[in-house]
């Protein structure tokens, strides 16, 4: 295993000294390493020069790729239907589209983890993608759920057995070296979709009040910023469910996603999740800010045994 690695990072001029440090560092291929910028590879131990002539190397192979106004407008983007009938209604794509970073924020039972276990059924069970990786930082994957939504999408439970990939990191380092170094393994070997639920947990619980909060952001925008990199390099689709804050008002207490302008920028669609009435298994969710949406559009949903539908 180790000799298919070396070969893959094969690059002229370039030592089997070098071609160790990379590995060591995480590097999976080529394609991986045109990822990184000069200033992660000198932090490996890498020298600044020799850094730039490997990922000058590495952008070599992979090619930057142009578009004219034309291509972009026809090019075609794959789809799947979220089993959401409004969902997949109203929204320009018709469901969810590839290369997308999306984030679903509501209360707690405003069903967004369902949402997210539906949406790693529906993904497979449509073709989108053969490996799903779902990253848990709540504990609240539940497989059974999957399996009763499984049976409403007609897929085998034991297909989805070794297609879905359950992650628990239990700390801010553990969730982003796996993005970093091991989220690419699975995206070679043809996983097209990630979940992470939630995305701020962690961060909040390790950067407490307003001291930590500049640190705190700085960390949620680096993650962010290598979902980015893998949407342009392997056409990654990432799901972010996300917690709210109470946000004072004139004469009441809003709500609205954790995260601050760092995620709102830094995310393809925003969507927030509400349940009016916590008594009724029913709610609706709104775009914050989707390309194409009116913020005043509403997409309504009922939460079942089976999903959200």
């Amino acid at each position: 295993m180790p000799k298919k690695r070396e070969e893959g990072l094969s690059l002229e001029g370039v030592g089997e000294a070098t071609l160790r440090k990379l590995q060591e560092l995480g590097v999976a291929s080529i394609r991986h390493l045109s990822e990184f910028t000069v200033e992660e590879l000198v932090d490996a131990g890498i020298e600044p020069e020799r850094a730039t002539k490997i990922l000058r190397q590495a952008a070599a192979l992979e090619g930057i790729h142009s578009l004219t106004l034309r291509e972009l407008k026809q090019r075609q983007h794959q789809v799947f239907k979220t089993g959401v009938a409004e969902f997949d209604e109203k929204t320009p794509w018709g469901g969810v589209r590839e290369a997308y970073i999306y984030e679903f924020a509501g209360e707690f039972g405003t069903g967004k983890s369902m949402l997210a276990h539906q949406l790693a059924v529906a993904a497979i069970a449509q073709g989108f993608t053969q490996r799903v990786v779902y990253v848990d930082t709540e504990n609240t994957f539940n497989p059974v759920l999957i399996e009763s939504i499984a049976k409403r999408f007609g897929v085998d439970f034991e297909r989805l057995a070794d297609a879905v990939v359950v992650v628990k990191p239990k700390t801010v380092f553990y969730l982003e070296q796996f993005v970093k170094f091991e989220l690419p393994r699975h995206l070679e070997e043809g996983c097209k979709l990630l979940i992470i639920d939630t995305i701020t947990a962690l961060y909040r619980a390790e950067f407490p009040g307003r001291e930590m909060l500049a640190a705190r952001q700085q960390r949620i925008h680096y993650l962010i910023d290598w979902l980015r990199r893998h949407s342009h390099t392997y056409g990654l689709t990432s799901i972010l469910t996300n917690q709210v804050m109470d946000v004072p008002e004139a004469f009441s207490v809003g709500k609205r996603p954790a995260g601050g302008n760092v995620l709102a920028h830094a995310v393809n669609a925003r969507f927030m999740m509400v349940r009016p009435n916590k008594a009724k298994m029913e709610g609706y969710m709104w775009p914050l800010d989707v390309p194409g949406m009116s913020p005043d559009a509403q997409i309504r949903y009922q939460i079942t045994s089976e999903g959200l539908v």
